[in-house]
């Protein structure tokens, strides 16, 4: 972290653990062909990026209003996310943290399945449009960001409405794409509005 550990001075950090019945947890092995990529908007930059955002801080003015986008706490989907997996409604999620959307959603599907995304809709927020702004690359943007996607699930799309109900309007997941058996691995298309 950059910019942020100077001489003498330590970083102290905590973490939680919990469990999970086998039967419960998420992962590839449920992932199918022609499920939905659904993404659940963030709130902020969700503690990503902050060395780059820092920097643009150094060398451009902020109104208040980004200011305060930029201090946000991180939003946690636990209690949405735990509602969908005990009513069985989802087949696997991605935390979209540092490696951004498309690295994150890889690990949550298997080998022999592919990714489809379509970038044009994902909607973005002032925050990513104001960073975008100041000569960042759309792919570091997507690399270093969450462009305003915080979470995505992967779902068979006849539980979408079901899906939908477990979240305030805020939040509202929105479909960015979805899984096939044929094509290329990764099929991005289309590029992000800024």
């Amino acid at each position: 972290m950059p910019g942020i550990y100077s001489k003498d001075k330590f970083d102290l950090a905590g973490f939680s653990v919990g469990i999970v019945s086998k039967k419960k947890i998420l992962g590839k092995k449920k992932v199918r062909n022609n499920d939905v990529v659904l993404a659940i908007p963030s709130n902020g930059i969700h503690s990503n990026g902050y060395s780059l955002v820092r920097s643009i801080l150094k060398k451009n003015k902020v109104s208040n209003a980004l200011k305060k986008e930029i201090i946000k706490p991180t939003k946690i989907y636990s209690k949405e996310i735990l509602n969908l997996t005990k009513n069985n409604l989802i087949n696997s999620s991605a935390h979209i943290t540092g490696g951004g959307l498309v690295e994150n959603l890889l690990r949550s599907i298997p080998d022999n399945l592919n990714l489809n995304i379509d970038l044009s809709k994902v909607k973005t927020t002032k925050i990513f449009k104001w960073l975008k702004s100041k000569d960042i690359s759309d792919q570091e943007m997507m690399k270093t960001f969450n462009c305003g996607i915080g979470f995505c699930l992967v779902a068979p799309k006849k539980n979408i409405y079901k899906i939908k109900k477990f979240f305030s309007k805020k939040y509202m997941p929105y479909e960015i794409g979805h899984i096939s058996n044929k094509g290329k691995k990764i099929d991005i298309s289309n590029n992000i509005k800024w």
